[in-house]
């Protein structure tokens, strides 16, 4: 009796064994689509943008189909998307730019992190120019899209994408597509996130660094008053590269549509140090 009742522990242990095995190797399939040690990261349920953007509400008065989402995470401060690709999130915001760089919408830690605002930016007052975040993910999530606007004919077919603010609604034209070091010791960098211009003058001569360092040059023009939205991820040519995808706000009264067939290759846009130091060539010669 002793004996059969040890031979069926013996195959119940045997069997939690197996299971444990085949549960393992299931979630490693399931991980190693994604960088080592992302989880996987399912975004809310996305609230559907209007095809035209609706009249600003009252001043800081949040949409009514944020609201539901904005309970759930006080940090979230609009949605972006780039129409028929996977770019479609939610954005949030920290006066620390680390957090969300390793917590998800719902704060939980996470590779994967969540797309968020500078925390330089400020929402309320309108800044002239925000930069959005979010990481590369071999699983082709977050803002790893991005990459597809290094060619041109991708370019040409997704020319705009949508931000969404708390209070109001943005369509905006891609105008630059460049690449800038991570870190400010190289010798050609420039720090692209600003938000807040003193004048009409400091504000072009900002999209002026933007159009010098951009992979294309594009019909979409940006005059004094229009407003910007920069997307950045990280990108592999060189170590400690970022690639930004700049957009510049649809005005009033004007056309979603955005004109590509004048759009072509730049023969020689401005790139960081590091990238001539490890591909060759020089920097254009620029006033």
């Amino acid at each position: 009796m002793k004996k059969a009742v040890n031979r069926i522990v013996l195959i119940i242990i045997a069997a939690v064994l197996v299971i444990a095995v085949i549960f393992g190797v299931a979630l490693y399939q399931m991980y190693s689509d994604l960088n080592p040690d992302n989880p996987i990261v399912e975004p809310p349920v996305a609230p559907e943008p209007e095809t035209v953007p609706e009249p600003e509400p009252g001043a800081n008065e949040i949409m009514e189909r944020f609201l539901d989402l904005y309970a759930q995470n006080e940090d979230l401060v609009g949605w972006v998307r780039v129409p028929n690709t996977p770019i479609d999130y939610p954005v949030l915001y920290c006066s620390d730019n680390a957090f969300y760089l390793k917590h998800d919408f719902n704060k939980r830690q996470s590779a994967a992190g969540a797309i968020f605002l500078d925390m330089g930016a400020d929402l309320v007052e309108k800044n002239q120019s925000l930069a959005l975040f979010g990481h590369y993910m071999k699983n082709g999530t977050m803002f790893t899209a991005l990459h597809n606007y290094k060619d041109l004919d991708y370019y040409k077919t997704y020319p705009i994408f949508r931000f969404d603010s708390l209070y109001e609604d943005g369509v905006y034209k891609i105008f630059s597509v460049f690449y800038m070091a991570g870190n400010s010791s190289d010798k050609l960098f420039y720090y692209y996130p600003v938000s807040y211009f003193r004048s009409d003058d400091a504000f072009m001569k900002h999209v002026e660094q933007l159009n010098v360092r951009s992979i294309f040059n594009t019909d979409v023009d940006v005059v004094p008053g229009d407003r910007l939205v920069l997307l950045t991820c990280c990108t592999y040519e060189v170590k400690n590269l970022r690639l930004i995808v700049a957009g510049r706000k649809v005005r009033d009264g004007e056309s979603f549509i955005v004109d590509t067939k004048g759009a072509q290759l730049n023969p020689n846009p401005l790139y960081p140090q590091k990238w001539y130091d490890a591909k060759g060539g020089s920097p254009p010669e620029l006033p």
